[in-house]
């Protein structure tokens, strides 16, 4: 009888199905909110299994009611309602009520709809406790971290080991633009037929132990862009080869994405068309590449590294050569 009814729940188990959390064995990220900074870290695996490796950070917005503690991420939603009655997109669900979501809307399925006022509080202490990102931000989050995340909830002043991209501020009497979130991939954006903020070019010195060199690139919102040869010249430095497509396939719109496949795998990398040329998102490369990408404030640089590789021999070092910088 006993063994009878231990089949039974195995059965009861089975067809309830294991929980999306228990269900994923390996968890490639680990997530630190900041909410003294209002940053988001996102950390990898070292050689030992450790969460340790810095890879990209988020600028974010927390409240008074966000706590502090280490939990688990559980649901996910595409949309979803808020406190006050507003919509945020790309939710997943920290502890309770926090999640990480967009900046809200007034409306649901209403993209064109987002509190512009809001957005202009990204990195700053603005929500009702959620930790507030851009769409793109939320959605990477969404897409990549799966239920069962470990996400740190902390309170410190402690330098960062990855600097943030700043977001676009919206211009609040752009009555075109300012409803819409300047990250959100949605084709219908208009943010896609306009340069991100500061656009401008500038010249860029590579160096490394086996070669130095100049480029053009194009620094816009924040971050830079380089065109498909002059990627491939900075990343062969490290050992890896790009197949990049000389011009975008829609060359319509100011700002996109492509799907770039590198040794197998598929990755989406944003681009900016200036002046009839593409650039492709250095950011965007180098996670597509799992290179290492961090900003040395001494020494202002834009430092490459291969991941897990510490010797000064596998990286390359990117410096804004001022005394040429090319108009906006």
């Amino acid at each position: 009888m006993r063994k009878k009814l231990s089949l039974l729940f195995m059965a009861l188990f089975l067809f309830m199905g294991v929980p999306q959390m228990a269900q994923a064995a390996e968890y490639p990220y680990e997530v630190e909110v900041n909410l003294t900074q209002n940053v988001v870290t996102v950390y990898k695996k070292d050689a030992a299994g450790n969460y340790t490796v810095p890879d990209r950070a988020f600028v974010c917005s927390v409240g008074p009611a966000t706590p502090t503690g280490t939990f688990r991420t559980t649901d996910k939603y595409v949309w979803r309602a808020l406190f006050g009655s507003v919509y945020g997109q790309y939710a997943t669900r920290i502890t309770g009520s926090i999640l990480f979501h967009s900046v809200p809307y007034y409306t649901m399925y209403d993209k064109g709809s987002l509190e512009y006022l809001e957005y202009n509080k990204l990195g700053t202490s603005a929500s009702m406790g959620c930790v507030r990102l851009t769409v793109e931000n939320a959605k990477w989050i969404y897409d990549n971290c799966p239920a069962g995340t470990t996400v740190r909830m902390v309170k410190n002043n402690n330098p960062l080991p990855v600097q943030p991209e700043q977001p676009q501020k919206l211009d609040v009497n752009d009555i075109k633009l300012r409803g819409w979130d300047p990250t959100d991939p949605d084709l219908a954006n208009p943010w896609h037929k306009v340069l991100p903020d500061h656009a401008r070019m500038e010249s860029i010195n590579v160096k490394s132990p086996r070669s130095s060199f100049a480029v053009d690139a194009f620094y816009g919102g924040g971050t830079y862009y380089l065109t498909a040869d002059d990627a491939n010249k900075v990343f062969v430095q490290l050992g890896k080869t790009l197949t990049l497509p000389v011009s975008a396939a829609d060359t319509t719109k100011a700002m996109g994405t492509s799907q770039i496949t590198y040794q197998g795998k598929t990755a989406e990398v944003s681009y900016c068309i200036y002046e009839g040329k593409t650039y492709y998102k250095l950011r965007d490369l180098a996670s597509m590449t799992e290179t290492d990408i961090s900003w040395n404030a001494q020494t202002e640089d834009i430092v490459l590294s291969n991941a897990r590789e510490q010797n000064w021999l596998n990286r390359v070092f990117l410096r804004r050569n001022l005394a040429v910088e090319i108009s906006a």
